[in-house]
This record gives structure tokens, sequence and C-alpha cells, in this order.
């Protein structure tokens, strides 16, 4: 994710093999090869999206969701309302091991007279769906909801959009499976995500050994090490480039604690957050 003047909030939440984004955009703007590690659950809650995929174009609209192919890289222009009113959205990345405990507690899948090769499938606009994603947003305003509740509603919503549209469960079977990928183009896209060693080992369908092996066959360093470097680095852009401070920005580049994120940052350029002018 990348800080922009436009993006006048953003927040994430860490659910285990679910994780929540929200994002709110101030500005009407095109965000150029948007990665999506995971498939995804696209919900616009004001303004529209254009997604664009080799495919072609895809609208979405406010109320409206879409599902989105694991490792789909989207060019994405996000629009205000008509009313003025900005852009904002939730996305919902399901990882290989959501969908399949998911497809587990499902009826079996039919199989399909042709394979789905699209890689959005436009969902539409359904009541019961908006009013889930509604009560979603006070995730964002530190509210509280347990992770087991998230995960059963999650399951329930699955539910009423396959109910709606037959193709949604063959989608997700044949597009959430492991699949080894290119690490290079795969870390250059999520290196500032906040996804653990274990979990970009299972998206890019390789076991934590094999993965760590492979890594440092490709960047001559230790997933943690790189990972590490790449956000230092960006923090130190946030900082001198857009006058952020350290406190304003060392949770969203995965930190718990401030003082672990000065520390870290000291360690690698020599001098504290605070020292940047």
């Amino acid at each position: 994710m990348l800080i922009r003047e436009s993006i006048s909030g953003y927040k994430h939440l860490d659910l285990g093999n679910i994780k929540l984004a929200f994002t709110q955009v101030c500005e009407q703007e095109i965000f150029r090869d948007v990665y999506f590690a995971a498939s995804s659950l696209y919900y616009v809650e004001s303004g529209s999206a254009a997604l664009w995929s080799i495919e072609g174009e895809t609208k979405i609209e406010t109320g409206e969701i879409a599902l989105i192919k694991q490792h789909s890289k989207l060019d994405i222009q996000k629009f205000k309302d008509k009313n003025g009113k900005d852009f904002r959205s939730i996305i919902f990345y399901l990882f290989p091991d959501f969908v399949t405990e998911y497809i587990k507690q499902t009826k079996e899948i039919k199989s399909q007279s042709a394979p789905i090769t699209a890689g959005i499938i436009h969902l539409g606009k359904h009541k019961p769906l908006t009013d889930f994603c509604q009560s979603l947003l006070p995730l964002f305003e530190n509210k509280q909801l347990s992770r087991s509740d998230i995960k059963e509603r999650t399951f329930s919503a699955l539910d009423y959009l396959s109910q709606h549209n037959k193709k949604l469960l063959h989608f997700l079977a044949i597009n959430s499976k492991p699949v080894k990928i290119d690490l290079y183009e795969f870390m250059i896209h999520i290196a500032i995500n906040n996804y653990s060693v274990n979990e970009l080992a299972r998206l890019t369908g390789r076991s934590l050994s094999a993965f760590k092996r492979d890594f440092y066959d490709v960047f001559g360093t230790t997933p943690h090490q790189w990972l590490l470097r790449k956000k230092v680095d960006y923090a130190e852009q946030l900082l001198t480039t857009k006058k952020l401070k350290a406190s304003d920005i060392y949770l969203m580049l995965g930190f718990n604690e401030l003082s672990h994120f000065s520390a870290v940052f000291k360690k690698i350029k020599g001098i504290a957050p605070s020292q940047l002018v």
C-alpha cells in the first residue's frame, strides 16, 4: 500500500486467515499495478471504482462488490460519488486456508461445463451484503468484534453470495489454491504489506523451508531482514518527502510499538527517525 496525498484514510485489520482493509480516497486518481496476494472481496461503500485487468474494465458502484482472484495485478481508478463524498472501500483478503475451510463446510461443488477464466466476477449489489459490510465499519474506528464472529459472518456472506451466483464457489475453489509463483515479482509488490513469513510462504505456494531457501537464492538475505530494510527505506521516504512523524506511520508498517520501530530504523539507517529533516 502506497501512501499518497489522495489517501485520507487507510486502516487494516489482521484476523489470521482473513485480512480486512479500509481505504478512503479524497481525490479521483488512478492507482497502478495494485496487487492482490489472496482472493479478495472488493466492496465499495461510497463512490465508485473502475478496475482494469488484461480482460478489460469492471465498474463497481456504491454498495456493489466484486470477487478478485489471487495474484491479480490491476489498475484501479477511484471516483467520488455524485454528491462529492469521498471514495471508501472495504477489501476482504481471503487466504487459501480460509477458502479451504469454507469450501469444506459447503455442499459439493458441481462441475462447470466450461472453466471460469475471468479474473474478476462482478457480484452486484445485495442489501444483506451491504448491511454486513456496514456492520464492519466500526472496526476501523477501534471498536471491537471477536475474530470468530467476523469469520462466521464472512462465511454467511459467502453462502449468500454463492446462492445468487453459482460461479462463486467454483471460482474460489480453483483460484485460491497455493500456486508456486515467481518470488521476485511477488515480493516487490507486497514488500511493505504486513504479512508474516509463514503467510508469504503459503501465498507463494511453498513450504516454509522452501520459501526461505528460494528467497535467499533470489535476494541473498533472509525474508525478515529484507522486509525490515524495505519498510525502513519506505519509512525514510515518508518521513522526508511527506513530512510525517514516526508516530504517524509505525503501525501501518507493522510495528506494534513506536520504540521498536525507532530502534530498527536507527540500526539500519544509523540515525533516529526524529533526526530526519
